[in-house]
């Protein structure tokens, strides 16, 4: 009788721990399609090149993935919208679209064919939507991590399309072009007023805004109003610094510098940009918009040294969500 009794108390433990875990669901993601103006392309990378140099245009590779927030919205925004930025796109851009974890075959050259998923391997894709410029000799002129406005995209286009990257720097044209009456700075009560971020002894987040920035006002009215991305916040020392200054500061590695200097040294074209640090090391640079839950997961993977562990931040965030669906936490990945 008593192991009877124990038998059901088990029984009755286990059901009720099944149902407290119950396994959690991601929402928020998005299917989409692409405009029918994309090119029809048999993937012959060095004929699609061919045949954009005759008609004065650039190969766009626009690579994405199924269910990709982001890739929906920009897709919407910079090419099914009837704007500048997509009359832009059409006139001077042959758009290809590829899939991160796709399996038709490109011919890349004579010599290498590879798969689309093989294919992101090759050229480094670590985000969704990636937009990758070819020239005439196949190279990557100009990057696109992750989403971007219309009208910062709009930018980029015209950087390409002009042949820019011949003599200039993306950033330097994007500085010469913006309009930096977008948006006025925000001050917040986390953010620490700092001037030598040599000496920082907690993980450290170094935001550059100016006001060109298109994504600074979600960044302080969602993102910084979450509770959970202020909770992996609260782990960090965190400087703003404005983009444009000269005002004269000390860098991570104690050299002498300005923001707009140090903006422009490193290539950092996307506001907000943030740089994360622990234990004075540069381990992760945000130059694309991240919404909530990517966001405060990255926070976490810095600050808790993940990083050590784990080959790269995509592969953290498999783990951590299978983890938090498997304790049935929901997860939704939209800009909510």
């Amino acid at each position: 009788m008593t192991k009877k009794i124990f038998s059901i108390v088990v029984l009755v433990s286990l059901l009720l721990t099944s149902s407290a875990f119950a396994a959690g669901k991601v929402t928020g993601g998005s299917m989409h399609e692409t405009p029918e103006w994309f090119k029809e392309s048999f993937l012959d990378m060095s004929e699609d090149i061919e045949e954009a140099k005759g008609n004065n245009k650039h190969v766009m590779l626009f690579i994405d993935l199924d269910g990709c927030p982001y890739c929906t919205r920009m897709l919407k925004e910079s090419f099914f919208a009837q704007n500048e930025t997509s009359d832009f796109a059409k006139a001077h851009f042959d758009v290809i679209n590829l899939n991160v974890k796709g399996s038709r075959e490109i011919a890349w050259s004579e010599e290498e064919t590879f798969t689309e998923q093989e294919l992101a391997v090759k050229l480094k894709v670590q985000y969704s939507p990636t937009v990758l410029f070819l020239d005439e000799e196949k190279n990557v002129v100009v990057r696109v991590n992750g989403y971007r406005s219309a009208t910062n995209f709009k930018t980029i286009l015209e950087y390409v399309q002009g042949k820019h990257y011949k003599n200039m720097k993306l950033t330097d044209f994007i500085e010469k072009q913006k309009d930096n009456s977008l948006y006025t700075l925000k001050d917040n009560k986390i953010f620490k007023n700092i001037t030598n971020l040599s000496n920082i002894n907690t993980p450290l987040a170094v935001i550059f805004e100016d006001g060109s920035c298109t994504q600074c006002d979600y960044f302080h009215d969602n993102q910084l109003k979450n509770k959970d991305v202020l909770n992996e916040f609260s782990k960090y020392t965190i400087v703003r610094l404005g983009a444009n200054s000269d005002t004269p500061i000390i860098d991570t590695n104690g050299e002498k510098t300005t923001p707009k200097k140090w903006a422009n040294k490193i290539n950092l074209d996307y506001r907000p940009g943030i740089l994360l640090y622990n234990e004075g090391e540069l381990v992760s640079t945000v130059d694309a918009l991240l919404y909530n839950f990517h966001f405060k997961e990255l926070l976490r993977y810095v600050s808790g040294k993940h990083y050590e562990k784990y080959n790269g931040y995509l592969t953290y965030l498999r783990i951590r969500q299978k983890e938090l669906l498997n304790k049935g936490v929901n997860i939704d990945i939209s800009d909510k």
